[in-house]
């Protein structure tokens, strides 16, 4: 009951202390990362040295991968910021109430702030659930998406692995679709925070137990289930999980705690833990599942691979059903 309780007070007392930085420092976004998100993302790594889920084994080339992904990923999403900003100038926001299509008293910026930020929150959530699991299930986008799901365990640090253009085009679309409903950027401001504070959770190598809260919100209980290599279990695509009791891509196996394995399926030539190689992925895939082909043929000598492969005989995570590179 305590690890429970201690759960469960970690998740809202992160949502409700992120609420009131956004409060406290006027909406802005630089102050509430510097005085609070900041500081949210050290303690949220250095608890999984304090309360692991299970043990904190680097591999070879781990840590200094994770560190450039985190650069980068600060790099990357100052190019985002700019971008969505540049999208919604130029464009404008709430198209259909800017062009009469829709009366502008419909628009949800009339609304009280709590309920845009829901509105905003949802929105944003119903189409990360879209865009990520197009990236599953489409080749062209799982080549980019691929990279976050190369790492063989979940953590604060390695949150963070993701290819560029994976990173922008599944933000900017959702953030532009939030901006349609007539949202104020206050609003957006908010519910991005909440966002950020629930995502972090999801990757926690912490030993939390939610019990009936995994239904409500993808917390890492339920997250480390999407990063198994078994194409059964590879699923549960949002934060807030309606989006996926709805689809069916809900999965939480009973009397399990984790999957057998995570990560990608014959991965034996794909640069695991390689930042400059992760980058070139998308433009040697080809050649990646050339090499894991011959590697495959009969007569060939014998790839050590780094653990058994899972059951299935198709990739998971791939749509295409090949047995390379998944």
């Amino acid at each position: 009951m305590f690890k429970l309780l201690a759960s469960w007070g970690f998740l809202v007392g992160s949502v409700l202390g992120g609420i009131a930085a956004v409060l406290h420092f006027g909406f802005d976004p630089g102050r509430v990362f510097l005085y609070y998100l900041g500081p949210y993302y050290l303690v949220c790594t250095l608890m999984q040295y304090v309360w692991p889920e299970h043990p904190n084994q680097f591999e070879k080339g781990e840590v200094l991968t994770d560190a450039l992904n985190n650069g980068a990923m600060v790099a990357v999403g100052s190019v985002q910021n700019f971008l969505t900003h540049a999208l919604i100038a130029a464009t404008g926001s709430g198209l259909l109430f800017h062009f009469g299509v829709l009366d502008d008293s419909l628009a949800a910026r009339h609304l009280p702030l709590a309920a845009q930020v829901l509105i905003s929150f949802l929105t944003f959530d119903f189409m990360f659930y879209v865009t990520h699991r197009l990236a599953h299930e489409v080749d062209f986008f799982w080549r980019m998406h691929s990279v976050h799901h190369c790492a063989h365990r979940l953590s604060v640090l390695n949150a963070s692995r993701a290819h560029p253009i994976d990173l922008i085009w599944r933000r900017i679309l959702p953030a532009f679709v939030v901006f349609q409903t007539g949202v104020t950027q206050e609003a957006f401001i908010m519910s991005g925070v909440i966002g950020s504070v629930l995502a972090t959770i999801t990757h926690m190598n912490v030993n939390f137990k939610f019990g009936l809260l995994n239904y409500v919100i993808g917390t890492n209980e339920v997250h480390r289930w999407h990063h198994s290599n078994n194409i059964d279990e590879a699923k549960n695509f949002s934060i807030f999980m309606l989006w996926d009791h709805l689809f069916g891509t809900f999965v939480l196996p009973k009397g399990k705690s984790r999957p057998a394995h995570m990560g990608l399926f014959n991965e034996n030539f794909y640069p695991r833990h390689h930042f400059w190689g992760q980058l070139l992925v998308p433009l040697n895939w080809k050649r990646m599942k050339a090499q894991q082909l011959a590697a495959e043929a009969p007569g060939a000598p014998a790839h050590a691979s780094p653990r058994p492969a899972p059951a299935p005989a198709a990739a998971p995570n791939t749509p295409s059903g090949d047995s390379v590179i998944a």
